[in-house]
């Protein structure tokens, strides 16, 4: 392990317990107060996403200049994970370049969320957001 003693298992699991609480607390902070959620009525692209299989749908408005996105808001429905998500990657995407944008990934995602060994229905979840905006770039 990184920096310094090994742990026994039972403190690794501890450790994890409570790690695992933050990041939900996370989400559901993420979840309750969403970032950039609204509408952009003079948007340059909009797209929207829908993973079938649970219902969740994110529209994303995007404004750009120079290939980057200079403004972006999301509207939608969806289950923690999933507006979580689209939180996070409608902040991280204001003012980027569409190939750092592009770059994004499942990784990156889980990385931020804290989330781990996630299911393939939730995965589709997770990516809902993303996927939305990628592809709105792509419309560009």
């Amino acid at each position: 392990m990184r920096g310094g003693a090994e742990k026994s298992p039972e403190s690794f699991w501890h450790m994890s317990d409570s790690t695992d609480d933050l990041y939900r607390e996370f989400i559901i902070e993420e979840y309750s107060n969403p970032q950039n959620k609204g509408q952009l009525p003079d948007a340059d692209v909009v797209h929207k996403e829908e993973n079938a299989s649970c219902g969740d749908m994110m529209t994303v408005y995007l404004k750009v200049q120079d290939n980057s996105l200079s403004d972006i808001k999301w509207s939608g429905i969806g289950c923690a994970i999933s507006v979580a998500s689209m939180s996070l990657v409608s902040q991280y995407a204001k003012g980027k370049t569409f190939a750092e944008i592009q770059a994004v990934t499942k990784k990156d995602l889980e990385e931020v969320l804290g989330i781990r060994d996630i299911s393939p229905n939730r995965e589709k979840c997770l990516m809902l957001g993303l996927r939305a905006v990628q592809k709105a770039i792509i419309k560009l």
